[in-house]
């Protein structure tokens, strides 16, 4: 790529003159050869991610059209990214569960379970399921966020009548990204 320094001729063109490509970068000029076209043959992995892209644009062409969805990824927007940079941003990331702690669960109501979560903006909601080892469903309902940031507190409601249980966490963002945990229990 060649730079263009005080032309008269070529500091105003842009566009491609047989296998050159002139265009201007920050104000400026610069000289490239023409990209050719090919026709290539994209990996499933690559198709899958041109079709996250594509919903998480689609995301965030929504998200600026929502007012209040559009404060808020502004406010995270700096330098030159603005709301619908973030909202795409946010789109593309999943959510994480570092970690799920029972220290303070033995199977009884009111007893709690502290599951730890990470993302690039913010966890929106937690939901945990109870199962027996027999595989029926105990019991289910949200994590209420502490106070303390990415921090999730699930209070059981039911008791806990086997030795042995599965908890199923999942973790969601606000763009509808979710990542699901599951854990073994001992009580």
């Amino acid at each position: 790529m060649a730079k263009v320094i005080r032309n008269i001729l070529t500091s105003s063109i842009s566009g491609t003159i047989g296998n050159l490509n002139f265009y201007n970068r920050k104000g400026t000029p610069v000289i490239r050869q023409a990209r050719t076209t090919r026709k290539l043959k994209f990996t499933a992995e690559q198709i899958a991610l041109q079709t996250k892209f594509e919903i998480a644009s689609g995301f965030a062409q929504e998200a600026v059209a929502d007012p209040d969805l559009k404060f808020y990824y502004q406010s995270l927007a700096t330098g030159a990214q603005n709301a619908r940079n973030m909202a795409l941003k946010d789109a593309m990331t999943t959510p994480q569960i570092t970690d799920v702690d029972f220290q303070d669960y033995n199977g009884r109501p009111g007893e709690k379970i502290t599951i730890r979560t990470r993302n690039f903006f913010r966890v929106w909601q937690v939901s945990v399921k109870i199962f027996n080892k027999d595989g029926t469903l105990i019991e289910e309902g949200y994590a209420t966020e502490d106070w303390i940031p990415a921090v999730w507190i699930y209070q059981a409601t039911k008791e806990l009548d086997t030795r042995s249980a599965r908890v199923e966490i999942s973790a969601a963002n606000i763009p509808g990204n979710k990542t699901t945990v599951v854990k073994e229990i001992r009580v």
